[in-house]
């Protein structure tokens, strides 16, 4: 239609009219009729609302200045999926209680118990409303403490009033019609608007919640006649006539009288109603339950919306169903994100269940999804194999009576979680504590929920498998245990929470019988009878039988009632059918842990630990074992015990199944058998919310099993509430219990999280190894227990014995009068047999364990502690069938002969322990049983302590029968006797080995063992010893030598090295390498060899920086006070090549290739090139192209380990000794050492290798590190470049050698300078004495004209120097003296001495102080009296000084601020570090210099052994006739440069200022400041968020770890950028989302640890637990020496390649 003339009110009419009360009716009805009703243009729809609502104002204007009038009290923020907000348990009121980021930060939360989480499902923040947390929560900005706004002004809101209803009508009309359509950008569009005024805040919102909720206003809209055509209601009445019927459960109504069903209302009354209807029919899309949750502060809407919720709760539901064969479906975590912000409030979900049927609609929905209706039932008739219940594996068919069902929990309601949305709602109501009561007292309710729960009793069933192994292995077990614990037992929890101190016992005894009817129905269903059951079958699922345990614990312990109240205590029977599937659970459990259903799969293990597991324990297998110990104080003890011991395979009873256990399986069974004995007993199940004594219980076992971390002692310490509000009292339970150790670093880096270590004193007071043995399900943790308390044992001396120490274990004190009757199975006449049979099996068999035995003797000592010496317990059982004794009297049994299982003689009990005593303890026996009869006779002694050996247990068991009883004190001293007899008679024996108990083999291996390590370490210790004599060396800033991993440079070089200063390196030491591979040393092939080694582009040295002051701001022009060295040098080069007018010039007088350098280093082994080679096609078959000979290199991307250590490598580093080259001996040993070097310098001759291929091969090392460090070819004398004809190729292979090795001392001083005393050993070991022989081996000149140049000594010339002597060069006073003193090391002979080494130092100190000298004399203004004590030619340096002109004006001068002595020394400390490290890596001599300390100039200067005046300042020394003249030439050279280049001299002369080792960003101390600084990322490209993010601490810039398909090119592109700037060596970056540190190198990424530890010292990767994380120094720090030394591979061990993955390139460590 033509909408041209339709618009007759302008906005600004349409207000003022709506202000004055002036409006015409008939306009407004024109304007509305044309613009709304009849339009049907989207786009001039859009324009009209956003253009008439704000009136005078745009909408953003009118958002912006109406939220200054925002009274609501509840933030109600709602945000999606993935999104990070916050959960405070010491806040809440609700566990689903959540808050915003920001509302977070602007609250008061420290020392909370409070996390950050990702959000699953999405959320709504909570914040400012009482029902859901607490006031003291809340932020500033929210909360009924925020101070109410002024009422909107009506020109303001007058327009949006108005239009807001018709808006809402345009917006149902869109919904309407997409249905048909399907076109959505209609709805979308309006939808959006009605966002933006959402987002105004509550005034707006009235407006909006008053229309959605006018029951009138929708009436007469769904009514006019010409709306229903306008805005197309034949599209709703076929829509809602289409909607799915949900019925009541009958059995929830009211109505007992009313046989038919009641179905939901879901008919419209509003245009909430409507808006509901479409929002479930269109499955719950994310911007509209978006924009009806925004309105949830106002609380009048939050009523009105959970009503119309709820009346279509069962639509949704179905919605579920229908959605279930899809792969993916939003629907459930949608509905879960609106569900949580309703029920979350108690007030709403009280309202909810008084008004609207609360409890009823999610029960109804939660059955009708398990167990269809009539009318769903005759419609699946043909489709039963859909059906998710099944006919129940353990029910006996019989066609007379209905057989059980279960849940298959391969469905794919189950599968898929579709029922999670409905049950996580019923748990999520269960948390308001009257709802919770409603349904506990209401016997409807509670019935339905019972009859649920059966659904789920004995589903996935496991059958033994015997005879095969399983092929297909089920995941059905995930979801069974996912079922039990999130939906059965979290019901549970929080109906047990709701229960207080007064409530009725009456209504507690009545809900604990209704279990047990639910139990015995259910056991009817499967048609159970006790004799008739397959023993081969296992479930782990019984929450019925959970239920009637743990609310029994609680009726018993809370309340006091007595359990013969709620247990047919009178119905033998009926007892033992309540036990026999926990009975058999547990004992399923044991089998397990026995490998019997090993041909099962590992599900079957994963199943029997889950149920085991220390988080679920309470739920699952304590449950259990307290109703075990609640029937078996009120069954008797003799039927108890056999049926314990006939469903443990017993072969007391005469069962096939325990005659067809493997031999290895019957040991481990009877094992199981007495621990399940012992802990009935003595074994405190924990199925109590939150008490104190049983959390100190739990911590105390999990720490004496090891150190722990403190979220370890969190989980495994079960908290089976999910209302617990805070845990802050295991905090305080813990640190009572143990010490804190701190989080440390130690040698080589290793890192250790902040762990605690349980009190010594706790294992002699309250370790409890029965309780560790029963939170165990590895053996091994037990044993680690015993380990740990031994060893306090024999630290203490409380015990000495040579013999192994039993588990103390403790004597059970029962809280409790009703459950102390378990104590009732002790006094057993067939346990006390069956105890007789382990004894007999111990000393018969060998295959019998010591831990059977001590298990034994426990369990004798609770009979005996607790026996009634007066009573005698006849049994009435036929003790012949039965194997029993005839009485329940243990003092009577314990002496009564019996026969043993062959029946050829009669032993007893005490008979047996004096046998196995004799087995145990043969070689003093006759002591042993002689102090036993002393001890008898003596009346008053006392045997009470729990530490000992088995000996003193076994004789503790017959001190106690003696001290009870009379007739058995006579019997154990007449079988003394008998024994002492015997032995007389007989002749002495040795013991056999084949007579040794199984235990004391293993002892004895495990001497053996001891003794052959200790052999093997001591051979390590002495070759160490041998190695390295030196041992002071460490202390004094030595790489480690051999004691943790390889041989180092001092090692490696002992050939060529001495410890004297005045012997040429020679061979006063050899030593022969040895090939790691075919272990053929150096001599014994003709193969070259090499030390295995890594080299590595770095850029660290570039990156060392300044800080500069004004002056030298002022002179280097440069306006930032940080410099860079890389820039610093660039600026000097620059000046260098103005002066000397050839680039190539400037890099002879200052080489910076260290800046772009390799960093080379080696694990310290060797191995042959031939080897090297077959090593590498063996590791890589499929290319063909590896050759590593004695004329080829490595290439440059191949990597691979070292076969030894395991280090990663890329390179072959040559190893050559002085028998590997012939040189020209120096005739003139006893000259001065500047004689003999002059006389070097005069006839210079280069060593040569004897052998051409290991010529070749140092040509191809040489080549391939200047391959890798350089974009040129290969080097080769023979290939020209274009250079000017004194150049040549040789000249940039010359300075890559001196740049490699200045590059391994830069990168060795910044470790000097950043490290701390315990990084020294963390330095990889230094190799740099072979390299600097190997780049001497191949330096092709010999600096005849610079050493003249230099020392005033006169040198002829030739064609071995760099330039001829015509050519032109820059001053010596401006030249870079660490690049003079490479190119004289590479000059001298390759066998320096020590002394001449410190020749050379002193030579080119002489050129570096006065440089020194004249930057001070330039710069600043020095009175004449400084001078006195400074014995130099003063006065000539002043005249040239003055006569140059170069000097600074007054105004422009330094201020001196400190003495030109303390000036000079400082301003050579650079050079005095370089060249004191260089002596210290070549002559290994003790340097005064110890990492992370600043060095003293003097110490260095007098460890290079300088010329030094008496007030201790290093001076020149000179080595020719006439220094002066040397002098006057040095300062001509420098005035004439000063009068053609004064700026560029004046720069050169400016003191070079103090540059820095490389530094990481400052980043934020908490983590939560990290991660909301750098969370999100846009890209410039696509404009997207990420959240995907890396922040590189090198230069601070954020990168993507994903990168979106739109512009994954440009993102790519833009990290490789990033990896050429910062990634050389490596380039260091935090991921955000994991808190660890990516490392990430140009061809490979791996994970480092984490910066950030908790308040326990602990890491959170991935945030997992979202604890406050704060930054560790000592991490960074060892993170930036890691960084610097090139020295990650040490750390990280898995490397993956980017190659490797496709888009996201650092999941794959993850």
């Amino acid at each position: 239609m033509d909408t041209t003339n339709a618009i007759n009110l302008t906005p600004e009419q349409l207000q003022a009219g709506l202000v004055n009360g002036t409006l015409d009716k008939l306009a407004l009805e024109n304007l509305l009729t044309i613009n709304v009703h009849e339009n049907e243009n989207i786009d001039a729809l859009v324009q009209f609302f956003l253009q008439y609502i704000p009136g005078n104002r745009t909408m953003d204007e009118l958002i912006q200045q109406i939220r200054e009038y925002n009274n609501a009290q509840i933030c109600g923020l709602v945000w999606n999926a993935n999104v990070i907000a916050y959960r405070c348990k010491t806040c809440s009121i609700s566990p689903c209680m959540s808050i915003c980021a920001q509302c977070f930060q602007h609250g008061n939360h420290e020392g909370h118990n409070y996390n950050m989480f990702k959000s699953q499902a999405g959320g709504a923040c909570d914040c400012g409303d009482s029902s859901v947390m607490h006031e003291f929560g809340f932020c500033r900005f929210h909360g009924e403490s925020h101070p109410q706004m002024q009422t909107v002004p009506r020109e303001l809101i007058c327009c949006a009033e108005l239009l807001i209803p018709y808006l809402l009508k345009v917006f149902i009309r869109a919904l309407r019609m997409s249905t048909v359509s399907g076109d959505i950008i209609t709805e979308q569009k309006i939808l959006e608007i009605l966002n933006q005024l959402s987002n105004g805040g509550s005034a707006l919102q009235f407006y909006i919640t008053n229309a959605l909720t006018d029951r009138t206003l929708y009436n007469e809209f769904i009514n006019d006649p010409l709306m229903i055509t306008l805005y197309h209601s034949e599209f709703l009445n076929g829509e809602h006539s289409n909607l799915p019927t949900t019925f009541f459960v009958d059995t929830l109504m009211n109505d007992d009288t009313s046989n038919h069903l009641i179905p939901f209302d879901i008919s419209l009354h509003t245009m909430l109603d409507e808006i509901m209807m479409w929002c479930v029919t269109t499955r719950l899309p994310e911007d509209l339950v978006r924009c009806l949750l925004s309105l949830l502060p106002d609380f009048n809407f939050k009523l009105a919306f959970t009503e119309t919720f709820l009346r279509f709760y069962g639509v949704i539901a179905q919605l579920l169903i229908d959605e279930s064969h899809l792969e993916t479906s939003e629907v459930p975590s949608r509905l879960v994100h609106i569900s949580v912000q309703l029920f979350s409030s108690n007030i709403i979900a009280e309202y909810a269940m008084e008004k609207c049927h609360l409890i009823e609609v999610i029960l109804s929905c939660i059955w009708r999804m398990f167990v269809p209706s009539v009318d769903q039932d005759k419609q699946d008739d043909d489709d039963d194999d859909e059906s998710i219940l099944k006919i129940h594996p353990l029910a006996t068919m019989n066609e007379d009576t209905t057989t059980g069902m279960v849940v298959d929990v391969e469905h794919q309601l189950i599968v898929k979680n579709v029922y999670w949305p409905l049950l996580s709602d019923f748990v999520n109501i269960l948390s308001q504590e009257k709802i919770a009561l409603a349904i506990l007292e209401n016997k409807k309710y509670f019935n339905l929920w019972l009859r649920f729960l059966t659904l789920f009793q004995g589903m996935n069933v496991n059958e033994r498998i015997i005879n095969h192994h399983v092929e297909y292995e089920p995941q059905g077990y995930m979801y069974a245990f996912t079922i039990e614990l999130e939906i059965c037992a979290a019901a549970m929890w929080c109906f047990i929470n709701h229960l207080k101190p007064n409530y009725s016992s009456e209504k507690l005894i009545a809900v604990i019988k209704q279990i047990i009817e639910s139990i015995n129905d259910w056991m009817q269903s499967l048609n159970f009878q006790i004799d008739n059951t397959d023993h081969w079958k296992l479930t782990f699922h019984l929450p019925l039988h959970r239920y009637l345990a743990t609310f029994a614990y609680n009726a018993i312990y809370k309340y006091n009632i007595d359990p013969a109240l709620f247990l047919p205590i009178d119905n033998q029977n009926m007892l033992l059918n309540l036990m026999f599937y926990p009975l058999r659970t547990i004992t399923g459990y044991f089998e397990v842990l026995s490998n019997m259903w090993l041909r099962n799969g590992q599900q079957v293990i994963i199943q029997a630990k889950t149920y085991a597991k220390c988080a679920f324990s309470s739920s699952m297998h304590d449950a259990d074992f307290f109703l075990l110990q609640l029937i078996a104080c009120y069954l008797d003890s003799n039927i108890f015990v056999e049926h314990l011991l006939k469903k443990f395979h017993s072969w007391l009873f005469d069962s096939t199944d325990s005659s067809n256990l493997d031999p290895g399986h019957q040991i481990a069974m009877l094992e199981s058998t007495l621990i399940t004995l012992c802990a009935l007993v003595g074994f405190q199940p924990n199925i109590a919310a939150r008490e104190s004594q049983q959390i100190r219980t739990e911590i105390i076992t999990t720490l004496t099993i090891a150190d722990r971390l403190y979220s370890e002692v969190e989980e495994n310490v079960p908290d089976p509430s999910p209302l617990s509000a805070n845990r802050k009292e295991i905090e305080v339970i813990l640190n009572e219990l143990s010490v804190f150790q701190t989080p440390s670093v130690e040698l080589m880096g290793h890192l250790h999280q902040g762990k605690y270590t349980i009190k010594g004193v706790l294992f002699e007071t309250d370790y409890d190894p029965l309780h560790v043995i029963m939170r165990c399900t590895k053996r091994a943790n037990f044993q680690n227990s015993l380990e740990r308390f031994t060893n306090y044992v024999k630290h203490e001396g409380l015990f000495k014995s040579e013999y192994p120490i039993w588990p103390p274990f403790r004597i059970p004190k029962y809280s409790n009068v009703y459950m102390s009757k378990v104590q009732r199975i002790l006094q057993s006449s067939v346990l006390h047999h069956f105890l007789f049979s382990c004894l007999d099996a111990y000393s018969r068999d060998k295959t019998v364990t010591e831990n059977i035995l001590y298990f034994t003797i426990y369990l004798l000592e609770l009979s005996l502690l607790n026996a009634d010496n007066t009573s005698s317990m006849t049994v009435d059982i036929d003790s012949e069938e039965t194997m029993a004794f005839k009485t329940n009297n243990i003092f009577k049994n314990i002496y009564t002969p019996s026969p043993i299982l062959n029946g050829s003689e009669h032993e007893s009990i005490i008979t047996l322990i004096l046998k196995i005593l004799h087995k145990q303890r043969s070689n003093d026996f006759i002591d042993l049983i002689n102090t036993i009869s002393l001890c008898l006779k003596k009346v008053d002694y006392n045997n009470s302590l729990r530490i000992g050996d088995g000996a003193y247990f076994l004789t503790n068991i017959l001190y106690l029968a003696a001290k009870m009883n009379e007739q058995c004190r006579i019997v154990i001293e007449q079988e003394i006797e008998k024994l002492k007899t015997q032995h007389l008679q007989r002749q002495p024996t040795t013991t056999k080995t084949s007579d040794l108990t199984a235990e004391q083999r293993r002892q004895k291996a495990k001497n053996r063992q001891q003794k052959l390590l200790a052999e093997i370490a001591q051979s390590q210790k002495k070759f160490i010893s041998q190695q390295n004599p030196d041992d002071q060396s460490m202390h004094l800033g030595t790489p480690p030598s051999l004691s943790n991993e390889s041989f180092s440079m001092d090692q490696a070089m002992a050939a060529t090295t001495t410890t004297t200063s005045n012997i040429p390196i020679a061979s006063e030491y050899s030593v022969d390498y040895e090939c790691c591979v075919c272990r053929l040393t150096k001599t014994d092939s003709q193969s070259p060899i090499g030390l295995i080694g890594t080299t590595c582009l770095s850029l660290l040295p570039s990156l060392e920086f300044t800080h500069l002051d004004e002056y030298e701001q002022k002179i280097l022009s440069i306006p930032s006070k940080k410099i860079t060295l890389q820039t610093y040098l660039h600026l000097t080069k620059k000046c260098l090549t103005e002066i000397t007018g050839h680039p190539y010039i400037a890099n002879h007088c200052q080489n910076d290739h260290h800046l772009r350098s390799l960093r080379i280093q080696s694990c310290g082994h060797s191995m042959h090139a031939d080897c090297l080679t077959s090593y590498l096609k063996a590791l890589h078959p499929n290319q063909s192209t590896i050759e590593i000979s004695s004329n080829t290199s490595l290439p440059a991307n191949i990597n691979f380990r070292c076969p030894l250590c395991r280090q990663s490598a890329n390179t072959l580093i040559p190893l050559f000794d002085h028998s590997d080259y012939s040189f020209a001996q120096n005739s003139q040993q006893n000259s001065l050492p500047i004689e003999r070097l002059h006389q070097s310098m005069i006839n210079p001759a280069r060593p040569k290798l004897t052998r051409v291929p290991d010529e070749k091969c140092l040509l191809a090392f040489l080549s391939g590190l200047a391959t890798k460090c350089i974009s040129i070819e290969r080097l080769s004398p023979n290939l020209p470049m274009a250079l000017p004809n004194h150049q040549s190729m040789k000249q940039r292979a010359a300075e890559f050698d001196c740049g490699t090795l200045r590059a391994q001392i830069i990168h060795e001083q910044m470790f000097y300078e950043s490290a701390n005393k315990i990084d020294q050993k963390n330095f990889r070991k230094s190799f740099y004495k072979i390299l600097h022989d190997l780049h001497h081996l191949g330096y092709p000149f010999h600096h005849q004209q610079l050493w003249q140049e230099i020392t005033g000594l006169a040198c002829p010339t030739t064609s071995i120097d760099v330039f001829d002597i015509q050519q032109t060069l820059a001053p010596v006073l401006l030249r870079d003296s660490i690049t003079i003193l490479f190119q004289l090391l590479m000059s001298a002979p390759i066998h320096l001495t020590s002394d001449e080494f410190d020749v050379i130092v002193q030579i080119v100190f002489n050129i570096e102080f006065y440089k020194k000298f004249l930057s001070i004399l330039i710069a600043q203004t020095v009175e004449n009296k400084e001078y006195i004590d400074l014995d130099v030619d003063l006065d000539l340096l002043v005249k040239f000084v003055q006569d140059s002109g170069i000097k600074e004006p007054i105004t422009n001068q330094r201020i001196m601020e400190d003495s030109i002595v303390n000036q000079l020394m400082n301003n050579c400390l650079d050079y005095l570090k370089i060249s004191s490290l260089i002596k210290y890596r070549l002559y290994s001599k003790e340097m005064p210099w110890i990492t992370g300390e600043e060095p003293s100039p003097l110490g260095l200067a007098g460890f290079l052994n300088l010329n030094l005046n008496l007030n201790g300042l290093a001076m020149p020394r000179w080595f020719c006739p006439k220094p002066r003249v040397l002098l006057s030439k040095w300062l001509e050279e420098f005035q004439l440069a000063a009068q053609y280049h004064m700026t560029a001299t004046k720069i050169l002369c400016v003191q070079r200022p103090q540059f820095h080792p490389p530094t990481f960003i400052n980043i934020p101390s908490k983590y939560d400041d990290v991660f909301h600084l750098y969370n999100e990322y846009r890209c410039e490209h696509c404009n997207k968020i990420s959240s995907d993010t890396l922040v590189c601490l090198i230069c601070g810039e954020i990168y993507l770890k994903r990168w979106h398909p739109g512009c994954c090119t440009q993102q790519r592109e833009r990290y490789k950028q990033h990896l050429e700037k910062c990634g050389h060596p490596a380039a260091v970056m935090l991921d955000i989302q994991t808190t660890l540190i990516a490392v990430c190198l140009p061809e490979s990424y791996g994970y480092w640890h984490s910066l950030y530890l908790d308040q326990h010292g602990e890491e959170d990767p991935k945030l997992k637990r979202g604890k406050t994380l704060y930054l560790d120094s000592k991490r960074l720090a060892l993170l930036r020496t890691l960084w610097l030394t090139v020295t990650f591979d040490y750390q990280i061990q898995n490397w993956l390649s980017y190659n490797s993955l496709l888009i996201s390139h650092f999941d794959g460590l993850l």
